[in-house]
């Protein structure tokens, strides 16, 4: 509704700046005897947009609810004064006519603020003090991790395997991270051995040395046609690379071999990768790797296509045709289907791409979608709800509560099934969302801790 009604209160700023258009309103207005059904179906659009915003219990925390509010008043008002004062609504109206650009410029400026009010903020409520690591009845917490931004599960359904992201520009400057599993029977946190062998799964010119630190991002784990378990991981420290590992299970536990990694081009800045099974992988490129914050919030206001998806084979990277959008962020790919899922975090978009025809085949509204989870014939999906500056002190914080939902969705349709929304909680600004039994697993590239909630 925020874009909505962006584009809905900058229309109407451009509008009022015509006079001949306001001139057509105007005369019918004043060759009219009354409007009486005219003030009626107003004042019943008021009363709906006042239902739409008071059904919410916190309406008052969101800006699109209170503008919703604010503008059923005043169409309630609008509607009677139609009904039962329209000889004064003439004379008015004839005033304002006769200083036209007085009051038109005036309104206009009024009607642009609203505007980027309301795309650039929408949650105005507190937020939960959630600096102490505790559960509560909502969503209980895993302590001790640290921006757990990709999750997959580990083969023998006993681990979650993770990357603890570093950071990523425009917002922050890139630094390492590392890996972690969490055991689900103990819920300890364990760090996994890592050793460097020949590199046989990346590109032969890529080196990298015992002791060097990672920066992991999007992580996708497959069984491989020889039979092994490659970890494909994108890295944005010390440089952009593409790293692979060989998962091995050792005493309870996994550690991993390194096999090889792949220089990432600078015309390229990627966020997440899915694995085929004969070591070629997908990537989605984000944005220009030197964008400014301005400019990334520029391409989230206007959904502007920013990148796109790439696919590495036989040491080259080539364009998927046809996957160009507004911040790709999350990928998965279904080998099966030959489908690839693209989350398009600043289009506020999931859709599922034939990588064989270069055809999107459909597509679901997901506010600021992020890493797509394949659950069989499902898709997991995670949304903030929430806008740029509502982000506030976050940055600042180890934790932050700001609201948001999860979404299951039919994988083949991308129709939605269950949507599970969050506000207020000890867990904030999710990144992928992993069923497993019957709970749902929550990462988050911003947090001390993993979170997660149960499901029937």
């Amino acid at each position: 509704m925020n874009y909505f009604y962006f584009f809905f209160f900058l229309s109407l700023s451009l509008l009022i700046l015509i006079k001949p258009f306001t001139n057509i309103i105007s005369n019918w207005v004043m060759r009219s005897e009354k409007l009486t059904k005219t003030g009626l179906a107003t004042f019943l659009i008021g009363i709906f947009c006042l239902y739409v915003s008071l059904a919410n219990e916190f309406w008052y925390e969101r800006v699109w609810l209170i503008v919703t509010f604010a503008i059923g008043i005043a169409l309630l008002i609008r509607g009677l004064m139609l009904i039962f004062f329209f000889e004064k609504i003439k004379k008015i109206l004839s005033l304002f006519m006769r200083n036209y650009y007085k009051f038109s410029i005036p309104i206009s400026l009024l009607l642009i603020y609203v505007s980027i009010l309301i795309v650039s903020t929408d949650y105005i409520g507190p937020q939960k003090d959630i600096s102490s690591c505790n559960s509560d009845k909502d969503v209980k917490v895993i302590c001790g991790f640290l921006n757990p931004e990709d999750i997959v599960i580990t083969p023998d359904k006993e681990f979650l395997l993770m990357s603890e992201f570093g950071g990523i520009g425009p917002y922050e400057e890139q630094k390492p991270g590392f890996f972690a599993l969490l055991d689900l029977e103990t819920g300890k946190r364990i760090i996994p051995n890592i050793t460097i062998a020949s590199n046989s799964w990346g590109d032969p010119s890529c080196n990298r040395i015992d002791g060097q630190q990672y920066g992991p991002h999007g992580i996708d784990l497959v069984e491989r046609n020889d039979g092994k378990l490659q970890l494909g991981v994108v890295s944005h420290y010390p440089d952009e690379t593409i790293e692979m590992f060989e998962l091995i299970k050792n005493n309870g536990s996994w550690d991993f071999i390194w096999r090889g990694c792949v220089d990432v081009p600078y015309k390229y800045y990627f966020n997440d990768i899915s694995l085929k099974k004969d070591g070629s992988f997908f990537a989605s490129h984000m944005y220009e790797r030197d964008i400014t914050l301005d400019e990334w919030l520029l391409t989230s206001l206007l959904k502007r296509n920013s990148g796109y998806l790439v696919e590495w084979n036989d040491n080259l990277f080539t364009k998927v045709s046809g996957t160009d959008g507004s911040g790709p962020n999350g990928i998965a790919f279904d080998e099966e289907s030959n489908t690839i899922y693209i989350n398009y975090n600043q289009g506020d978009k999931i859709v599922s791409f034939d990588i064989f025809k270069n055809k999107k085949l459909n597509s679901s509204f997901i506010e600021a979608p992020d890493n797509p989870y394949i659950d069989g014939d499902f898709i997991w999906v995670t949304s903030l709800d929430f806008q740029p500056n509502d982000f506030g002190e976050c940055e600042f914080k180890k934790s932050c509560s700001l609201p948001f939902s999860i979404y299951k969705l039919e994988k083949k349709s991308l129709n939605i099934l269950d949507k599970y929304s969050f506000s207020k909680t000890v867990f904030g600004l999710p990144t992928v969302a992993v069923p497993f039994e019957n709970k749902v697993y929550m990462g988050s590239f911003h947090s001390d801790r993993l979170g997660f909630f149960e499901i029937n």
